[in-house]
């Protein structure tokens, strides 16, 4: 998506399109250890569900984080 928030996530092998993003926000915590920075994306699935993503923002890389039901 232009804004950044990713626009579908895969489910039990399948693509999920992402309907909308209900809350964005920022963690950037431990800056003295091993710092931990992300972006996470709180998506409303089109099927339905509700999933928190993130972004870890050293890496690039989306993981998913939980599913609440």
């Amino acid at each position: 998506r232009p804004d950044g928030a990713p626009a579908a996530v895969r489910i039990d092998g399948a693509w999920c399109s992402v309907g909308e993003v209900a809350l964005t926000w920022r963690v950037e915590t431990d800056w003295w250890r091993a710092p931990v920075r992300r972006d996470y994306v709180r998506c409303l699935l089109r099927q339905g569900a509700c999933v928190d993503l993130y972004r870890d923002l050293e890496t690039g890389t989306w993981h998913w984080e939980r599913r609440y039901d």
